[in-house]
């Protein structure tokens, strides 16, 4: 307040200054005007008095009224430790959008008014969390009321947004509750009243407030009787949001308040792709809409239920028992009925998938992916051709394959739901190139093991059609999952800084023992002391890997080392000497019980994030390594190997692959060579020598 004080009075000075030069000297350039302008406010502020509401001098006066004094005014001796806050706002931007005035905007001033801090009410009522926003969306509310009430004739506008301190101390009962609660029902009124005057005795300050107090509520509630607008879900977003969240709201194609109820009742991560909107961000904006739309709920789609249309997705008669004892989950559905195919038991559609999948899928998630993708096939057979697997020729099979690259918005899931309840659909979001490709593969598996067992009488539909998917054009070829050397060297710097204990200790040993063997996430938290001995004075560790194929895996000396200190770690004695059943990589709290995968995502998570954070990488080297998951241990390990000479088959079994071309995903050293030897033919060297300089 001083230092707005101090301003006005640099412009009063201006004011007279200019008053005494002539006329023909007197600057009249705009910004002169406006500071002009400006200072008749200050004067107006400072020193003119308020029209028959809030004398000059008194608590109302400028600034705020606390239980110490006045700010701005009158004050009592002594230090006074009481916020305030200015009557005075300071000019608002010309250009700034006013917001429209809500009934939430009303709770917010009567909450301020009630001593809650502006960012705190202002997150609870407004839906904004950034302090400076907070500030200046409360100006903008006080200004336009304020306006409001003086155009009305209110003599005590001031009042609004002021914060009067009104003690704990300064709250008198009713008479009538003070005589309840004495139990003075047989006294005389000049004995009650005397009792009254020595239990409460009069303050004329703290009187002042509650008046003021009472009539600030009483012209809040009259303002809002008469300026309060009812939200429709018709209204235009910048209304009521603040205008960086309006703009990046509108990037995402979103305009008025329906198009964000829409997308927020849609459930499911709805803030992807919305610009420096988070969770956090995201479930405020649904808080804050929700306060202003109470009433309005939009209704939500029936499962698979068509834009625009009251028509819902019909599934097939036999599919009900089958998708909804969980072929979504996992779980096998078993059926059992006889039926007329030569080499199966199966008579309907329904059936033959969990046929094909009890025959064909030798692991759990591969059983999963199989019943997947064979059902979410059978629903978009039934709702949009009309007919079951024996029916689907050429025609069928390019079309399911143009409607997996665009998914309509009624067949993805924006909600977690069971299987067939509200708001559940076959795919979760827009499918990636690869699971395309992945599903075109597993339907024609399908379709050929179908033809096979004389379920299906002609041949396999999807054999006679180009599958090839091609390649993500978005993708590029040089992106990789792998450490770079500078990250890596930022990680285990940062591990080597800290103070031993037990959570260092496993964490250098997860980076140093993956780095050396491969392994798969899966393996690592699988593999137990039993499965590692030796063969010819060096360590092999057995695993159960991916198909439930088992391999070895040399353990070189990184490896060796890594796990020798870790053991040491955990008190468990030198390599070689523990019980079979000791898992390699353990809890903090129990060295002999083994954690699980999604123990080891956190861990991994956190300390990659903390040694990349504190590192001197660049931005964008940042952002690369801390999308980093305990796979791309097995992918710089990929990396390193190749990168070393490491012949390209001596990789490949040690990460168990099946395909070589798998393993030369890795190979980014073969990309050196080819750029060397590119060189070396029409490189700068080669230049210089057909034209015979040295």
């Amino acid at each position: 307040m001083a230092q707005a004080a101090m301003a006005c009075m640099r412009l009063l000075k201006l004011r007279r200054k200019s008053r005494d030069l002539p006329a023909s000297v007197r600057p009249a350039d705009a910004t002169t005007r406006d500071s002009m302008r400006a200072s008749r406010r200050c004067a107006v502020d400072l020193r003119g008095p308020i029209r028959g509401g809030i004398p000059r001098g008194s608590d109302a006066h400028v600034g705020s009224i606390g239980s110490c004094g006045v700010s701005g005014g009158r004050r009592r001796a002594g230090p006074c430790h009481a916020p305030s806050m200015s009557l005075v706002s300071p000019p608002l931007n010309p250009h700034t959008a006013w917001p429209r005035i809500g009934q939430h905007h009303f709770a917010h001033l009567r909450a301020v008014a009630e001593g809650l801090s502006i960012q705190e009410s202002a997150l609870r009522y407004l839906g904004i969390d950034h302090g400076h926003q907070a500030v200046t969306a409360h100006r903008q509310v006080v200004d336009r009321l304020r306006g409001l009430a003086r155009r009305r004739g209110h003599s005590a506008w001031r009042l609004v947004g002021l914060t009067i301190r009104v003690g704990a101390g300064d709250v008198r009962p009713s008479l009538e509750d003070f005589i309840a609660e004495r139990e003075l029902d047989g006294w005389t009124e000049a004995e009650v009243a005397q009792l009254y005057e020595e239990a409460f005795p009069a303050d004329a300050r703290a009187e002042r407030r509650r008046r003021l107090r009472d009539r600030q509520l009483a012209l809040l509630k009259e303002l809002q009787a008469v300026a309060a607008e009812r939200p429709s879900p018709e209204d235009r977003l910048e209304g009521w949001f603040d205008p960086m969240t309006t703009a990046r709201l509108a990037q995402a194609g979103m305009v008025l308040l329906r198009d964000l109820q829409q997308r927020i009742q849609g459930g499911g991560h709805w803030w992807r792709g919305l610009p420096a909107i988070g969770k956090v961000k995201a479930h405020r904006l649904a808080q804050y809409l929700q306060l202003l739309l109470p009433d309005s709920v939009l209704p939500l789609p029936r499962p698979f239920q068509r834009a625009g249309s009251e028509q819902s997705i019909v599934l097939p008669a036999d599919a009900g028992a089958l998708v909804t004892d969980g072929l979504f989950s996992g779980r096998p559905v078993t059926h059992g009925a006889p039926g007329t195919a030569v080499l199966t038991g199966a008579r309907t559609d329904a059936e033959v998938i969990e046929a094909w999948v009890a025959a064909r899928a030798g692991t759990a998630p591969t059983a999963k992916s199989y019943r997947r993708e064979a059902l979410r096939l059978l629903l978009w057979l039934t709702h949009e051709r009309g007919k079951g697997f024996a029916e689907v020729q050429v025609e069928d099979c390019l079309a399911y394959m143009s409607f997996l690259e665009h998914l309509p918005p009624a067949w993805i899931s924006r909600r977690h739901s069971t299987v067939l309840g509200e708001g559940w659909a076959p795919f979760r979001g827009p499918l990636s190139l690869a699971s395309r490709r992945q599903a075109v593969v597993v339907l024609g598996s399908f379709f050929g093991w179908m033809v096979n067992v004389g379920y299906l009488p002609s041949r396999n539909p999807w054999m006679l059609i180009n599958r090839r998917t091609g390649d993500d054009a978005q993708q590029s070829m040089l992106d990789s999952r792998a450490f770079t050397p500078e990250a890596w060297a930022a990680l285990l710097s940062h591990l080597q800084a800290q103070s031993p204990d037990a959570s260092r200790a496993r964490m250098l040993f997860i980076l140093t023992f993956v780095e050396a063997t491969g392994l798969r996430a899966s393996e690592l938290v699988g593999a137990t002391m039993g499965a590692l001995r030796q063969h010819r004075g060096r360590w092999v560790l057995q695993v159960h890997g991916k198909g439930a194929r088992n391999r070895l895996v040399a353990v070189p000396g990184q490896a060796r080392d890594a796990l020798q200190d870790y053991l040491q770690a955990r008190g468990l004695g030198t390599l070689g000497h523990q019980a079979p059943e000791t898992p390699l990589l353990a809890r903090l709290s129990e060295p002999h019980q083994a954690i699980g995968y999604q123990a080891l995502y956190q861990t991994m998570k956190r300390w990659v994030r903390d040694a990349i954070r504190d590192s001197e990488l660049t931005p964008a080297e940042k952002d690369v390594a801390l999308r980093a998951s305990p796979h791309w241990l097995r992918h710089t390990f990929g990396t390193r190997a190749l990168e070393r000479r490491a012949p390209l088959e001596v990789v490949q079994r040690q990460l168990g692959h099946a395909d070589p071309r798998t393993t030369m995903r890795y190979a980014h050293a073969q990309l050196e060579r080819l750029q060397q030897e590119m060189d070396a033919a029409f490189g700068d060297d080669r230049l210089l020598h057909d034209m015979g300089k040295p």
